[in-house]
């Protein structure tokens, strides 16, 4: 088995490459990835605030807020109060945000099944469980090593 940095890098590398495909080939689409990302986040029917989608999808809120702020003014989505939260709004597509998404996404979505199916043929579907789980794993030991060297950051 190959040692855990060169797994790692080799991961890395492939995660990075599969962003760069997305970007690329949407960009060949005219379409920006903040909003190609904002429009799949939307497109399961259902409204979500920009906490949930900031935390679900790793946007950055500042790059979230304008990307809605464009989509709203071409007629993408409506915001929506949420009842009982100050400041929190509900994000819904319009119907132009509906068939503009569909329009977008049904190739993207194309290629994802295709690629998709292809790789669980050779590959357990097990496999997006484990990037999952890792994903958390991650996100838990990068938590613990920033604490523990801030801790020694702070004593210098």
């Amino acid at each position: 088995m190959e040692d855990i940095r060169a797994i790692m890098r080799k991961l890395s590398m492939a995660l990075n490459n599969i962003d760069e495909i997305y970007y690329t080939d949407v960009a060949k689409m005219g379409l920006g990835k903040s909003l190609l990302w904002l429009l799949y986040a939307l497109d399961n029917g259902e409204a979500h605030s920009q906490r949930e989608i900031c935390a679900q999808w790793g946007f950055p809120k500042s790059t979230l807020n304008s990307t809605i702020k464009q989509a709203e003014a071409k007629g993408y989505l409506t915001l929506t109060p949420i009842p009982g939260k100050r400041r929190e709004m509900s994000i819904h597509l319009t119907a132009a945000g509906e068939a503009y998404a569909h329009a977008v996404l049904a190739p993207i979505y194309e290629a994802e099944n295709k690629a998709l199916a292809e790789t669980v043929a050779v590959y357990s579907p097990e496999f997006i469980e484990a990037l999952v789980y890792f994903n958390g794993r991650l996100k838990a030991a990068f938590a613990e090593q920033i604490a523990a060297s801030q801790k020694v950051l702070d004593k210098s």
